[in-house]
């Protein structure tokens, strides 16, 4: 399978599980539908971002709950920027999918395109921003953890510290894969607009009353020609 397979999938995921039956924009049916519970599950986007939210919240509980961290030790090479930094990553990585979530589920009613449109631009920013940092955070980490004396890795939870590593590189993964599926959402509802030509009903009504040229106090014969007043 190659990438512009993979991209075709994607593309037929989000046409299809449109919440309405009318055209679609930005990836989401036209304003006004009622709001399927079983059908938001399925949508791509829901599915990928409920992953992103348990593996945030592994990452974040792992690190916290880990025996040393508790008495004040940082498990990875007694370095408290990578288990700080690992939490933070991990509860803004959390936030960030439930407020995002909210914001798919109420994305259907929103009959602004100029609002859609800032939505999944700036999901598709922050997913890939987000990525970016998930891949410097393990790559810090993992050196940190790689450089562990044996005498600490005796007394800490190793277990816990592998567990995030390996959630913290999924996360990469699946946070990529937000963004990627955001960039397709931008694309169709681009070509949507154009093709169908949607019109933003919040848009002001703009006159289309004809011209009327004001009236003129000098006199003006077509027989005597012009003649002024004064």
């Amino acid at each position: 399978m190659n990438v512009a397979s993979i991209i075709e999938f994607f593309e037929s995921m989000i046409k299809s599980t449109s919440m309405t039956n009318n055209d679609a924009a930005y990836g989401a049916g036209m304003a006004g539908g009622p709001f399927d519970l079983v059908l938001f599950f399925k949508k791509p986007q829901v599915i990928i971002r409920i992953v992103n939210l348990l593996f945030s919240l592994i990452v974040f509980a792992s690190i916290a709950t880990e025996a040393s961290y508790k008495q004040g030790t940082c498990p990875m090479n007694n370095d408290g920027t990578a288990c700080g930094y690992g939490i933070l990553i991990g509860v803004i990585g959390f936030i960030s999918c439930i407020i995002f979530l909210i914001l798919d589920a109420r994305f259907e009613n929103l009959s602004s395109i100029k609002i859609r449109k800032r939505i999944v631009v700036s999901d598709m920013v922050f997913s890939f921003a987000w990525s970016v940092v998930w891949f410097l955070i393990f790559c810090y980490n993992a050196n940190e953890w790689r450089k562990t004396s044996a005498e600490i890795e005796a007394k800490s939870e190793a277990y816990l510290i592998r567990i995030s590593l390996a959630f913290t590189f999924f996360s990469i993964i699946t946070w990529s894969m937000i963004g990627l599926l955001n960039f397709l959402r931008y694309r169709q509802g681009v070509s949507d607009i154009f093709e169908n030509g949607y019109e933003d009903p919040n848009q002001e009504n703009i006159p289309t009353e004809p011209y009327h040229q004001a009236p003129f106090n000098n006199n003006f014969n077509t027989d005597m020609g012009y003649q002024a007043n004064y």
